[in-house]
């Protein structure tokens, strides 16, 4: 048997890099390297001693670990979930926005006009052991928070604008003198 010298094993192990390099090249587009310092100090050191004939670094998949990932506010907000922007988050955000509108004698604090980037919508859903007066009756409890809102805002408007056409309605007639008369008796 022939025995082979180290500069021979060398020799041999150069040709085959270059061998693997030459198809690599062919198959392979360039990967884009990070600018971290520890990876540009070994590259440009390796590039700068071999030339064109030097090795390539494998870029690691970031990408994927960054999809499975999911976007959250952190574990600080109790992983607060990333805004799904629905047609419904819209017009519920464009409510709370302008809530001052509905009701100009309610001073509310003003919002900001983008839509925050965590958010997350939810159901208030009554606890049994709540007093009874805590509750919303069926009767109440509306599908969206635009039918809630305007419900509470109508309600409340039109109780005092009947009672001040009422008011309006009944005096000077009959039947505000017959109580004007009523309270004067009950004076003497």
């Amino acid at each position: 048997m022939a025995t082979i010298s180290e500069s021979q094993v060398d020799e041999l192990l150069r040709q085959a890099e270059a061998r693997l390099q030459k198809k690599t090249t062919q198959d392979i587009a360039p990967a884009a390297v990070p600018k971290s310092q520890s990876l540009t100090r070994s590259v440009s050191a390796s590039t700068s001693s071999k030339g064109k004939d030097s090795l390539t670094v494998r870029q690691p998949q970031l990408a994927q670990q960054h999809a499975k990932k999911k976007d959250t506010a952190g574990d600080q907000w109790f992983g607060l979930p990333k805004t799904d922007l629905t047609p419904e988050m819209k017009r519920n955000w464009q409510l709370l926005r302008m809530r001052n509108l509905l009701d100009p004698k309610q001073q509310k604090k003003p919002l900001r006009a983008s839509v925050p980037k965590y958010s997350h919508l939810g159901e208030i859903i009554s606890n049994p052991q709540d007093p009874h007066t805590a509750k919303i009756t069926r009767k109440e409890r509306k599908r969206t928070f635009l039918e809630e809102v305007m419900n509470n805002h109508s309600q409340s408007k039109l109780r005092h604008r009947y009672a001040g056409i009422q008011k309006e309605k009944t005096s000077g007639k009959k039947a505000s003198y017959q109580k004007f008369m009523a309270q004067r008796k009950k004076r003497n």
